[in-house]
């Protein structure tokens, strides 16, 4: 993912995590998750790394977590699923700035 799109990235996570809120059972807790990622991303300008890492290696491995969960949610593996939800909401979210 060198040279990766950290705008293009950021968007494209967002439209994962509003994938993934469109089929909650929760229709209310889904319709406002979706309705602030779409205001959020109305505002954003750009993507800035606020850490020691690079913002590349982030990107690649937030883009492996999404994909790993996105296969454990297609296979039904509950376990795994949850276990890639504990290590997506504990990876520093600092790492980049959405400005």
């Amino acid at each position: 993912m060198a040279g990766a799109d950290p705008v293009a990235f950021i968007h494209a996570n967002w439209r994962l995590h509003a994938d993934i809120a469109a089929i909650s059972p929760n229709m209310l807790l889904s319709s406002i998750y979706t309705h602030l990622l779409d205001l959020v991303e109305s505002h954003t300008l750009s993507v800035l790394p606020s850490s020691e890492q690079p913002l590349g290696e982030y990107i690649e491995h937030r883009h492996d977590l999404h994909r790993a969960l996105v296969d454990a949610l297609d296979q039904r593996d509950r376990d795994t699923a949850l276990r890639l939800i504990r290590e997506h909401n504990t990876t520093p979210a600092s790492e980049d700035s959405a400005l």
